[in-house]
């Protein structure tokens, strides 16, 4: 073996110690992450506001209806939910302002006792300055194996 003094050693120290934590600040989020949850597609265009929308997958969907009627800030907004080929834990709506930070309007759905894939909810829309607010609604509906993601949008007045 080759003499090693004791600024050597403590070098080599260093260096093994910095490429570790590199190593940990590259690669641990990656492990740490969450897979990306398959997301459901919406037709392009559809407005809640104008009816029911479907998001579709292979051999599931989501249907999303405004069961109230037209949004209107202030007050409450029904939420009814049509799942096909999905049996969830849980399911969740997320409402946020599409052009403008309204917060997080986030609620828990729940299954119909009555209709089972119907899930139902209600929450009351942010009051805005404008005469028209433009929301996006996020589902997202938690199986055993992983959360599955749709998009709607709806304008509320």
């Amino acid at each position: 073996m080759f003499p090693v003094s004791r600024q050597q050693r403590a070098l080599l120290i260093i260096l093994l110690t910095g490429a570790c934590l590199l190593a940990s600040v590259i690669l641990l989020p990656r492990m740490m992450a969450s897979p990306q949850a398959p997301s459901l597609s919406t037709a392009p265009g559809c407005d809640l506001s104008a009816g029911p929308c479907t998001s579709l997958g292979t051999e599931r969907s989501m249907t999303l209806t405004l069961a109230s009627g037209p949004a209107r800030a202030g007050e409450t907004v029904l939420f009814s939910l049509q799942l096909k080929g999905i049996r969830p834990r849980s399911v969740t709506l997320q409402l946020e302002g599409r052009d403008m930070y309204m917060g997080i309007n986030r609620l828990q759905l729940e299954e119909s006792a009555d209709q089972p894939g119907l899930w139902l909810g209600s929450t009351e829309l942010a009051i805005c300055t404008t005469r028209l607010m433009q929301w996006r609604a996020r589902i997202e509906a938690q199986t055993a194996t992983a959360p599955i993601t749709a998009h709607y949008e709806f304008s509320a007045q």
